[in-house]
């Protein structure tokens, strides 16, 4: 499926979406009715089906709905694993019981025997199976529109163009080949992503006014662009070109770290 289709089924109404989703679980629910036939015992097969589908269900949305786009989209790793699991195995649980109540014909509640471990994880491997099935296609929509976003956005927004005197010549340069800005007396020079430098007579001060909210004044000598930036401590900035540039003392380091973000 191309990206335009991705793009085009997040455009349609809810109407038209309500009717894709009830689709879709009811061919689910069809397809492994069919799969699961046990001696031609489609009644039971079906029946079974019936039973597990609503765990399924819930355990889908609520991964897609909610564990997805609030941890891991915002890069929580660590959250959504935790949360995951133990959403897979609560809702091995409730299927287990369902299985209990609904299906297997036993007449005493026999803890052990309805919590038995390997029928906790068959339980486990096919929601999280399901799952990962539609969680796949919700990530892979997700990709494609925040793909043509940004090729929205590079079209329609013009790169950011300096004009630099230097040397009686006139330089144009594009703001994102800017890699950081040193300052020395009355002269500035600009270190660019193509490893040339060009000196001008401004002040940094001056310098920082013409420039995005992209740029930012770390030392009372250096402004940086945070496009640029590879790794951070306290005491200093390393920047894709290799060079490690002083954080000032008088700077305050957590705004430089939000500013990064």
């Amino acid at each position: 499926m191309s990206n335009k289709n991705f793009i085009m089924f997040r455009s349609l109404s809810r109407h038209t979406i309500l009717f894709i989703h009830v689709s879709f679980w009811i061919l689910y629910y069809i397809i492994f009715g069919i799969i699961w036939v046990k001696e031609g015992d489609y009644k039971a097969s079906f029946y079974l089906e019936f039973v597990l589908l609503p765990v399924r269900i819930f355990s889908v949305y609520l991964t897609v709905l909610y564990l997805i786009p609030q941890f891991l989209l915002k890069k929580k790793f660590f959250h959504f694993l935790i949360l995951y699991i133990s959403l897979l195995f609560i809702a091995s649980a409730v299927q287990r019981l369902f299985m209990h109540f609904f299906v297997d014909d036993y007449n005493d509640f026999t803890f052990l025997q309805i919590f038995d471990i390997n029928a906790l994880l068959r339980a486990i491997i096919l929601i999280n199976s399901t799952v990962v099935f539609v969680s796949s296609v919700y990530i892979l929509d997700y990709y494609f529109e925040e793909k043509e976003k940004n090729k929205l956005l590079s079209v329609n927004i013009p790169k950011k163009t300096l004009e630099l005197r230097s040397n009686k010549r006139v330089y144009t340069i594009a703001e994102d080949e800017i890699i950081h800005i040193e300052g020395l007396g009355n002269y500035i020079t600009y270190h660019l992503a193509d490893d040339s430098t060009i000196v001008v007579y401004n002040g940094l001060k001056k310098a920082l006014q013409e420039l995005s909210d992209s740029f930012i004044r770390i030392h009372k000598s250096h402004i940086i662009n945070k496009e640029k930036v590879k790794s951070y401590s306290k005491d200093n900035i390393e920047l894709l070109n290799g060079k490690l540039l002083p954080i000032g003392n008088s700077v305050d380091f957590n705004m430089i770290v939000e500013f990064l973000k």
